[in-house]
């Protein structure tokens, strides 16, 4: 899971209204989170140069179609989050990869200007600050079903757990979860929009619901295909050792080819379906009889 920050402000100041605009493809930034970015396109290059040398924070919007290089205003979503960065690092003169912190749910009110990176002007979303019953209830709820994803997700480290119970704010809470559940982008964009945290919680608790669903059917689906191919590979096996058993006592079955002609003559005799089901199930038995057995004859001439 992403590395969860507390505290909302930038370096305990407030956000200039201001922000460069950092364009985000296929995903989402939430406050209080840290996520890496892979920075190439011109205008990024040119507003990561000024922010790092002012070190002033930046808007982070998504996209809303992933394949436009270079968005216009109307190609990204009004609704974004205010990040520092954290870290930079170069890799060639015009790719860098960086990590930026989310601070505050931010809206863009109005574009300034779009060279020589887009520049505009934001107002901070604030929920109000409310404490109820069903609040409590919803995160009780939200953080134990993350517990039940994170256990039966190995590929996750169980700190993950540890994390989630040190987190006591609930719209905070709603922010990481959905930053690390594996669905689209639009609806992830739709959690970010949604600011009162009660709405907020029971969206991102019935995102989460459908992922345990998911997993769990999943997994029984496994477990299943598993077993399936456990009994095939037992049977498998029994059949080899009654093989080696019957050619180490000199008991060796009947000619192949011979089997094999009585196969036919089931096939292309054109009885009833429900005979030739019993014919080739008797068949089927005849396979693995020992020939010199009594058994092997009355099977072989009622199979004939």
């Amino acid at each position: 899971m992403s590395e969860e920050i507390k505290g909302d402000s930038y370096d305990g100041q407030e956000l200039p209204s201001e922000l460069g605009v950092l364009p985000l493809r296929n995903s989402v930034l939430f406050p209080g989170v840290i996520i890496p970015l892979a920075v190439g396109r011109p205008k990024s290059v040119k507003l990561l140069e000024e922010a790092v040398a002012t070190d002033a924070p930046i808007a982070i919007l998504t996209q809303h179609e992933a394949e436009v290089d270079d968005p216009t205003g109307d190609q990204m979503y009004r609704t974004g989050t205010a990040a520092r960065i954290v870290k930079v690092i170069k890799l060639s003169d015009d790719n860098f990869s960086v990590i930026v912190q989310g601070l505050e749910r931010i809206k863009l009110s109005r574009w300034i200007r779009l060279e020589p990176f887009h520049l505009a002007e934001f107002e901070q979303l604030e929920p109000e600050p409310v404490q109820d019953v069903e609040i409590e209830a919803l995160f009780f709820n939200l953080k134990q079903t993350a517990k039940d994803v994170v256990q039966m997700m190995p590929e996750i480290p169980k700190e993950a757990s540890v994390m989630l119970d040190d987190i006591t704010d609930p719209g905070q809470l709603a922010d990481l979860i959905a930053s690390n559940l594996d669905i689209a982008t639009s609806e992830k964009q739709s959690i970010l929009e949604t600011v009162e945290i009660k709405e907020r919680l029971k969206n991102v608790l019935t995102l989460i619901t459908r992922q345990l669903e998911v997993l769990k059917v999943s997994d029984k689906i496994q477990s299943q295909v598993k077993e399936e191919i456990d009994k095939n590979q037992r049977e498998y096996y029994l059949r080899q050792q009654l093989k080696a058993i019957k050619e180490e006592l000199g008991e060796i079955e009947g000619d192949p080819s011979d089997l094999d002609d009585l196969l036919e003559k089931i096939k292309s005799s054109k009885m009833p379906e429900e005979v030739e089901k019993v014919a080739l199930k008797q068949f089927q038995r005849l396979k693995i009889m020992q020939p010199a057995s009594a058994e092997y004859m009355v099977t072989r001439t009622y199979v004939e």
